[in-house]
């Protein structure tokens, strides 16, 4: 029977790496603050990744997508009393990404490179999250591979190009599971509430998680909790009853638009969901899955039950509620399903009886998700490309904008109304300072019209339904061209482009 020393170095040996695999417990935030690594990592990160995305701003094409575009409006119709707040005409209200463009209204036509910074400081949070928490876990080996996956997932370049939401809500949702194994339970409630204010898939495991902390809080942080649960239908129903008298407008938005999905909702959003991430990654999380079993690690199980959830919430807000169910409402289940991977790699690397074998497995693995992971290499440029060719669009329709006289030409004589591809119907409204709803992917009155071709960068063509009518050419600038809608046999009045 040994001795009690060698038990007590024993215990000592071990306990570094007990602490490094199980998840905190119930402790006060005060509890690790004074922890090496927590109060630097995530402040160097975000340091370095606020860097990186202002670089990436000023020396590379840079230009918001049709969402980015709309929240980047609302935050000016926001802070600017000269015009009205109004959501309808656009996509789905988000509250997180409005409560930055509303300060950046206050900067004029900076704004849509400001937030552009900010969501692709979250993007690489997210990257640099995926890192930290399989690192956290199973090493660094774990970490890159993780992070790598997360590079890899569907679209991830072109949504961090052009400053969609969900690299943010990805790094909010990373960074809080981070928080809370570190010992942050208030920061990682609040990352989580920021995720919330993204995506509504978010806000039950807020809710629960809300719960759980609140068994161990003080009366004070629970005030603080609750404080947090009610922002989220503040914000997410309060500003589109102002702007358009329905608090439910952003859940009426999405259910209209039907994603595309076919005679089997459920099937198609199941579909999506296994095309996230490449193959070599779900088999190595499938194996994390398995071996966290028979490890009882509970971190890696809960990882795992975290993406089957939301990729059933996904599941059941496009049967049961009609939501287009988008691959990229599905993001933080692939990130999660990336961490899982690493970790699953360097498990089963592990499980070699010896060094050699160790080694050869590993190659081998590597060949594997090189091989598998080719494609969606492959894939990155054209991502890339998307967004140099959005950039050269816009410039294109700014310069049609001008010849064809400008904001106030153009208001006057298209009666306040103007159509332009659907994809850039956002872009115009930033470009002529008016609302949504004065841009449209229609015509069915007289109007000016900006058409350009039917490419995925642009979007269907405004369609013409407006009959009779009479049309007249104003001018042309790169793919765009722009000319007048009027009834039939009347002309243009006097003072417009191209007046008799």
């Amino acid at each position: 029977m040994p001795d009690r020393e060698h038990v007590a170095a024993q215990a000592t040996l071990e306990a570094p790496e007990a602490r490094r695999a199980a998840p905190a417990g119930p402790e006060d935030d005060g509890a690790r603050r004074g922890r090496p690594g927590w109060a630097s990592w995530p402040l160097l990160a975000a340091v370095v990744c606020g860097l990186i995305a202002v670089v990436s701003v000023l020396v590379l094409p840079s230009l918001p997508s049709y969402d980015p575009f709309s929240w980047i409006v609302w935050g000016r119709e926001i802070v600017d009393s000269g015009t009205n707040f109004e959501t309808n005409g656009g996509p789905s209200w988000k509250p997180l990404p409005v409560l930055f463009t509303s300060v950046f209204g206050l900067f004029g036509d900076a704004a849509p490179n400001l937030w552009l910074v900010v969501a692709r400081t979250g993007g690489l949070l997210a990257l640099a999250g995926a890192y930290r928490l399989g690192e956290r876990v199973a090493g660094r080996a774990a970490g890159l591979i993780a992070a790598i996956g997360l590079l890899l997932t569907t679209d991830w370049l072109r949504y961090l190009e052009r400053g969609a939401s969900e690299p943010l809500l990805v790094g909010c949702v990373l960074w809080a599971v981070i928080a809370h194994i570190e010992g942050f339970k208030r920061t990682a409630f609040f990352l989580g509430v920021g995720a919330a204010l993204v995506r509504p898939e978010a806000w039950p495991f807020v809710g629960l998680y809300a719960l759980w902390l609140a068994r161990h809080e003080t009366w004070r942080t629970r005030g603080l909790l609750l404080a947090g649960l009610l922002l989220i239908p503040l914000l997410w129903f309060v500003p589109p009853w102002i702007a358009s008298d329905d608090p439910f407008s952003a859940s009426s938005h999405a259910a209209s638009y039907n994603g595309h999905l076919g005679s089997s909702p459920g099937l198609e959003v199941l579909r999506r969901a296994t095309e996230l991430a490449v193959v070599p990654i779900m088999l190595a999380a499938l194996a994390a899955l398995v071996l966290a079993v028979r490890r009882r690690e509970r971190l890696t199980l809960g990882l795992a039950a975290a993406a089957l959830a939301w990729i059933g919430l996904v599941f059941a807000m496009t049967v049961a509620a009609h939501y287009p169910g988008l691959g990229r409402f599905m993001l933080p289940a692939a990130a999660f399903m990336c961490v899982l991977a690493g970790i699953g790699a360097v498990w089963l690397v592990e499980l070699a009886p010896s060094r050699a074998l160790a080694l050869a497995l590993g190659v081998i693995l590597l060949a594997g998700g090189v091989a598998g992971s080719v494609g969606r290499v492959g894939d990155l440029k054209p991502q890339y490309q998307d967004v140099q060719l959005a950039e050269r669009n816009f410039n294109s329709l700014d310069r049609a904008v001008k010849q064809a006289g400008g904001r106030r030409l153009i208001l006057r004589c298209g009666r306040h109304l103007v159509a332009v591809n659907h994809s850039f119907q956002t872009a115009l409204a930033w470009k002529l300072g008016v609302e949504l709803g004065v841009v449209r992917p229609f015509v069915r009155h007289p109007a000016i019209v900006f058409r350009g071709p039917r490419i995925a960068t642009l979007g269907s063509p405004p369609t013409l339904s407006y009959r009779p009518r009479s049309l007249y050419q104003i001018t042309h600038a790169g793919v765009w061209r722009a000319f007048g809608v009027l009834p039939q046999g009347a002309r243009p009045a006097a003072g417009c482009p191209h007046a008799p």
